[in-house]
């Protein structure tokens, strides 16, 4: 609501306030005013009348602190050089327009008070966000203002506020894959939205694999309990949480919104935060866009159909790209040859 609410209730008028809020008549009120706003006044009326709105100003029941103060001053000097620069307006004197003002927090529109202080404390309260990304063949730890921490790997980018202002911690991973440990607070859940899918926690640790080229968002609990639901379904409905307990798994359809669980080893898909990689069955186009992620490379595929081939294999950070690269290979009777960072993968001749 604008602050500048007298103006949106004509029936209130600055006169009007004055003479609610004192002992003054109607003709002793008007004629204060005029020679106030000609700067006629007498001392002794100015004292009079600025001691009124120190009076005001001291009294309120509403508490406001610093900053509030500070962000009403300013929108009232900004509301106050608009209507200055308005030729069509009317030019008020500064300290009148506080005068009233402070009538509003003050007299029985105390409501209308209230509107106006919790706007100002909204706007307080507003989060600023910070979006990281983390290149590819990196991973980077970050610690939010809650002491909750988030492993990104590479190729990863998270959208998240600056400090928690409000009754939900919520961040946005809009790609990639993190680990989150998150601090317990039971008075304040934290969300976890990733490509339609959404997870609740009050305090858990989970991996949440969300890469673009996955048609999934993967969901791995390692420690605590989380409730996965998707937010659109083939009928455009939400359908109920699944909840998941330590070493188990939900994987969410990102078109459909299907959803399946199951009971995995959590480690094996939360290994890569201490460089250790498993693949359990995925297809070679999962497996190039995962280490992709982890190296700084391009894999390329000289026939759409390899890409569908299913590998399992486990490897670590210290083991050299060339010999993963052979393991593939050799285990799905394939060649590959590599110019600079592409990698290309070819039928074995």
């Amino acid at each position: 609501m604008n602050f500048f609410i007298f103006y949106l209730l004509p029936k209130y008028s600055i006169l009007d306030l004055i003479i609610r809020s004192t002992t003054m008549t109607n003709k002793e009120a008007k004629e204060l005013l005029k020679r106030y706003q000609s700067g006629s006044c007498t001392p002794g009326e100015k004292e009079k009348l600025e001691a009124w709105y120190d009076m005001l100003a001291n009294s309120s029941e509403l508490k406001w602190n610093p900053n509030e103060k500070q962000l009403m001053n300013e929108e009232l000097k900004s509301a106050i050089d608009s209507r200055i620069n308005n030729p069509g307006g009317r030019i008020i004197h500064l300290r009148l327009i506080l005068v009233a003002a402070s009538v509003l927090l003050f007299i029985g529109m105390g409501w209308l008070a209230k509107v106006y202080r919790d706007n100002i404390r909204s706007k307080l309260n507003q989060d600023i966000y910070t979006e990281t990304f983390v290149p590819s063949g990196e991973k980077r730890k970050l610690t939010l203002s809650d002491s909750s921490t988030i492993v990104l790997s590479g190729g990863s980018r998270i959208r998240y506020p600056e400090s928690f202002n409000h009754k939900i911690r919520e961040v946005d991973l809009l790609e990639g894959e993190a680990y989150f440990d998150i601090k317990h607070d039971s008075k304040r859940p934290f969300i976890v939205n990733a490509a339609g899918t959404q997870i609740n926690v009050l305090g858990t640790a989970f991996n949440v694999r969300a890469y673009k080229f996955l048609k999934s968002v993967q969901v791995t609990v390692t420690r605590g309990k989380v409730s996965v639901r998707s937010l659109t379904n083939h009928k455009n409905q939400v359908i109920s949480n699944v909840t998941l307990l330590p070493d188990e798994q939900v994987t969410v359809g990102k078109i459909n919104g299907e959803i399946f669980k199951r009971h995995i080893n959590a480690n094996d898909f939360a290994g890569w935060v201490q460089g250790k990689y498993k693949f359990d069955d995925e297809t070679l186009a999962n497996v190039a866009g995962m280490l992709e992620s982890y190296y700084k490379i391009k894999i390329r595929f000289a026939a759409q159909d390899l890409k569908n081939i299913r590998f399992s294999s486990e490897f670590d950070n210290t083991d050299k790209l060339e010999d993963l690269l052979f393991a593939i290979c050799n285990a799905n009777k394939l060649s590959y040859t590599q110019n600079g960072q592409i990698i290309m993968l070819s039928p074995k001749q």
